[in-house]
């Protein structure tokens, strides 16, 4: 199912409308006084806008899948809350299907795109509508094993950009082939054009599979909402698992520790942004908001650093928890945030230390893109 521009702008305002009555209600109990209480609501207003997006911002992406004697053509959609997720609508071909038809079905997905509104469905109609259905694969990490993948830009000019990836290294998803570059069409292009550069994408990602050992873990390029992109180096080891964004809004990369397959996680890595601080890196704020979702610290120190792209570091550790944040203001609505998350430190002590020296490392490693 897809949402109406109507239906999608309802969810939106019922989302902010909630939002606000919660932070009035949360004004209220703080008993700021009227002036303080009208700056705090005006604020968190100017940063709802900022929260939800309600336009399509370029490029927009198809994805073209190949794998198990077919094709899917997957067009992509901005969510309400800045992130890409697959429409509901796609296109089945077999997978040795003409240039033509293969470029008129990525023609059709670009002209889907635009008439519709940014994506506001739930997770659960997310997954309702899942192209993962027309597969035999029963987890994403099974199809990204099976799948090869060309994407397709088109940027602000309504130029075309043909890129081939390959599977990353845990099967979570795909990466550029290092040295290849894009191929790029004017808007004039042909749905013919189009469907011989995804043949020849195709083309390509065979040889360099047959002829590479890809880095089991290669670095990820992440956009951040100020449109920076910055380059993060996966964990270097087995039991961490690639979350993507974790399904949390606040979060741009997730790394899981898990000692053995099926174990709750007794850690995570994460890049993320700090929105429990509000922006306010003062020691008093930041252990007031760390002690709200983590209880009462038994450790606790903030201190200023030069560690990788980060200018502050903060520590919080009690029974519950040994967390460790590296802060960045980026923008003046954007605290950038890497984190690490230990759970039951106490009875983890040699692991805490461990996952603490990769954890300096994977903090140091991040950087921004030119």
């Amino acid at each position: 199912m897809e949402l109406t521009y109507e239906e999608t702008m309802q969810r939106i305002a019922k989302l902010k409308n909630d939002s606000m009555k919660k932070r009035k209600e949360e004004l209220e109990r703080m008993d700021l006084g009227y002036e303080r209480t009208m700056y705090q609501i005006q604020k968190h207003e100017k940063e709802l806008e900022h929260k939800y997006c309600t336009e399509k911002p370029f490029s927009w992406s198809v994805s073209v899948f190949k794998g198990e004697h077919q094709m899917i053509v997957v067009p992509y959609i901005t969510t309400i809350f800045w992130y890409m997720t697959a429409m509901a609508r796609y296109h089945i071909l077999d997978e040795n299907e003409s240039a033509e038809i293969i470029g008129q079905a990525i023609l059709d997905s670009f002209e889907h795109i635009s008439k519709s509104p940014v994506d506001a469905r739930t997770p659960a109609e997310r997954d309702e509508d899942s192209y993962m259905k027309e597969t035999k694969c029963n987890t994403y990490k099974a199809f990204n094993k099976k799948y090869m993948c060309v994407d397709v830009n088109m940027r602000e000019q309504r130029e075309y950009s043909v890129s081939a990836a390959i599977n990353s290294f845990d099967n979570n998803g795909y990466c550029d082939i290092e040295g290849v570059k894009s191929v790029n069409f004017p808007n004039t292009a042909s749905a013919v054009d189009i469907g011989n550069a995804v043949i020849n994408a195709f083309g390509i990602i065979e040889e360099y599979k047959k002829s590479q050992k890809p880095d089991p873990y290669p670095p990820v390029e992440v956009e951040l909402l100020s449109d920076q992109k910055i380059e993060i180096h996966p964990p270097r080891d087995r039991h961490f698992t690639d979350m993507q964004d974790g399904s949390a809004a606040e979060i741009y990369r997730l790394y899981e520790y898990s000692p053995k397959e099926g174990a709750e996680p007794s850690a995570i890595f994460y890049l993320g942004i700090a929105a429990e601080l509000d922006c306010d890196l003062s020691e008093e704020n930041i252990r007031n908001a760390w002690e709200e979702l983590h209880g009462k610290a038994e450790l606790f120190e903030v201190k200023s650093v030069e560690q990788g792209i980060f200018k502050l570091r903060a520590e919080i550790k009690n029974k519950s928890v040994h967390r460790i944040s590296y802060l960045l203001q980026s923008d003046e609505s954007e605290l950038l945030d890497c984190t690490m998350e230990l759970y039951k430190p106490n009875t983890r002590k040699k692991l805490d230390e461990k996952l603490t020296g990769m954890f300096e490392e994977f903090a140091r490693q991040c950087r921004f893109k030119a």
